[in-house]
């Protein structure tokens, strides 16, 4: 017989936030519902209770760190393109931000894969920041063909520049780096 309580909303919240954190520290290469259990203090059971499956729960958590980082940025979405894409940099780069970031590139290494669960997240993941960036730039007057290509130049240029940092932890060259590419592009 099956579970029919209702997914409690505060206690999935936390499951999310778990395995977030989860996936920062322990990446998505042999990630598993019961691994992930285990590690956080719970059941594969409760985890298929609270989202159906891996693949959903996933999806959920890139979701919820897509929304994450789109909260962060709400603000610099009314600057003007090149500070908007300076206060990008900045909350790229805070420290409370290298979790959520380490979990992207996980998520973007495990979608290389073409039949990967993780594939269409992945693809979700990139798509947002350039739309982002595009809508930033279609708004400052660029057209939107324009606006597109460079929106990609910028979102790809900073998550490879971001990659870099946080494997060399060469914070001062890349830094410098991302507002080379920021200035060059817009100003």
């Amino acid at each position: 017989m099956a579970d029919r309580t209702p997914p409690n909303p505060t206690r999935r919240e936390e499951l999310l936030h778990s395995a977030l954190d989860d996936f920062a520290r322990h990446g998505l290469v042999d990630f598993t519902l019961r691994g992930l259990a285990d590690r956080i203090g719970t059941s594969a059971r409760m985890l298929v209770h609270y989202f159906g499956s891996r693949e959903q729960l996933l999806a959920a958590a890139f979701a919820e760190h897509r929304q994450q980082t789109q909260r962060q940025l709400a603000g610099a979405a009314e600057q003007c393109p090149a500070d908007a894409a300076a206060a990008a940099w900045a909350a790229m780069t805070a420290d409370q931000q290298r979790t959520h970031f380490t979990v992207m590139y996980h998520l973007l290494a495990a979608g290389l894969t073409a039949d990967a669960a993780e594939r269409p997240a992945a693809r979700d993941a990139i798509v947002a920041w350039v739309d982002y960036a595009a809508e930033l730039l279609t708004r400052a007057g660029r057209d939107s063909a324009c606006a597109r290509v460079d929106a990609t130049v910028l979102a790809s240029g900073l998550k490879g520049i971001l990659l870099d940092r946080l494997v060399t932890g060469d914070t001062q060259r890349c830094d410098a780096a991302a507002h080379r590419l920021i200035d060059a592009l817009l100003a």
